[in-house]
């Protein structure tokens, strides 16, 4: 069984609401996002308790590096242009994903370059049917450079964990912002980007990239992770039971903190993810009684933003540690899960029944950016780039509501 620390540091390298699980501030308002502009999906998070004290002042504004932004270096073995555009890259494999639109969508993986193995953005414009290459992006993928992506609309997006990285033109050209600590987290609505940067919550226009802390946000784990519903966010900070927290606001500006919001469950307890489905109604996973290779698993459904709760009628089964969640519509809501197996659980009544439509017997590879685009279309990253042991990473897309899963091809 993997530790929730454990857990958390392979959601960090992978990946839910600073994506929503993943679609842009666009979509209408009655439409979950999948991982991307304001994903519902928010991985399990681990780190010191959090502090009681809260901060108003906001910091320095993040600069941007005096650097001019970085031209996007050429693919080693670039295919012959269709339509003016360049095929993926030969051996692409995904590592984060995130959709603007149910037709638009970026994907951030690893492919072969002159240098070796190198960052490669590559996007779709027919809800994923067809794929083409954007760039390559300057840093490493991997815990030395970014793991994660997110657009909130087809110009500005941001790939993250531990640096940031910015693009506002589609991920062409890329300028690296100077952080002052790793960078856990980043999601984008409403014609704002947040993102976890160390323990705290910062804030920029999505146009933009002046970053600065958010005023009035209260110190987060730097492991935490956001979720966003139109002008709402809700953020997941630490991970053991005594520490686990969930930070909401209805406007970025007015916040709230609801500590161990698990607790009523049992001491051991923790908050794993929050799902929006609107700026009042989310879905809270809570994972607790851990055995050899799983734990059990509560859903919570809170129609005024996370003050009161409910469980569901029914349970996720216990395989696996609880590692996201995120919600298509108020009936249909998935959680991912691996420790010795990797799967993904899904309910199409609110919860008073569970199915597992993905599975696999893998040692816990693991299923990652877990979201919804629309009420059918969602999104999901099986295993990372580089894992090894025979596993190749791959994106799975589903247009039932999650009811099935089919592979991308690249």
């Amino acid at each position: 069984m993997t530790s929730r620390s454990a857990a958390a540091a392979a959601a960090l390298l992978a990946c839910v609401g600073l994506v929503t699980s993943a679609c842009s501030s666009g979509q209408p308002s009655g439409v979950q996002n999948s991982p991307s502009a304001t994903p519902s999906a928010t991985s399990r998070v681990s780190s010191p308790s959090v502090p009681g004290t809260v901060s108003a002042a906001p910091s320095p504004a993040l600069p941007a590096s005096p650097a001019s932004p970085v031209a996007p270096a050429a693919p080693a073995t670039p295919a012959a242009p269709a339509s003016g555009e360049q095929q993926v890259p030969a051996g692409f494999e995904p590592a984060s994903v995130t959709f603007v639109s149910a037709k638009t969508g970026f994907v951030l993986g690893d492919a072969s370059c002159a240098g070796g193995a190198c960052a490669t953005l590559v996007t779709t414009v027919d809800g994923g049917h067809a794929w083409s290459l954007v760039a390559t992006v300057p840093p490493a993928l991997g815990e030395a450079g970014v793991s994660k992506v997110r657009f909130a609309n087809t110009h500005d997006g941001w790939a993250f964990g531990p640096q940031l990285w910015s693009t506002h033109d589609g991920g062409h050209s890329w300028r690296q912002i100077a952080e002052t600590a790793p960078v856990a987290d980043v999601e984008a609505s409403n014609g704002r980007a947040y993102a976890i940067v160390g323990d705290q919550v910062l804030r920029s226009d999505v146009t933009g990239d002046s970053w600065v802390a958010v005023p009035g946000a209260p110190p987060v784990s730097a492991t935490g992770a956001i979720a966003l519903h139109g002008a709402a966010v809700w953020i997941v900070s630490g991970g053991a039971p005594d520490a686990s927290a969930l930070l909401t606001s209805p406007d970025g500006v007015s916040w709230q903190t609801f500590a161990r919001p698990c607790a009523s469950l049992g001491a051991d307890w923790a908050l794993a993810g929050v799902a929006p489905v609107s700026e009042t109604s989310i879905y809270l996973l809570c994972g607790g009684d851990a055995g050899a290779g799983s734990e059990s698993k509560k859903v919570l459904l809170s129609t005024d933003a996370g003050a009161h709760t409910t469980p569901t009628s029914a349970d996720p089964p216990r395989g696996g540690d609880a590692n996201g969640i995120a919600a298509a519509s108020m009936s249909v809501v998935a959680v991912s899960a691996r420790s010795g197996a990797s799967e993904v659980y899904r309910s199409d009544d609110g919860g008073d029944s569970w199915q597992a439509p993905l599975q696999e017997g893998d040692g816990g590879v693991g299923y990652f950016d877990l979201g919804f685009t629309t009420p059918t279309q969602g999104v999901v990253v099986y295993g990372q780039p580089g894992m090894g042991s025979g596993v190749t990473a791959k994106l799975l897309i589903t247009r039932d509501a999650g009811a099935s899963w089919a592979p991308v091809s690249f």
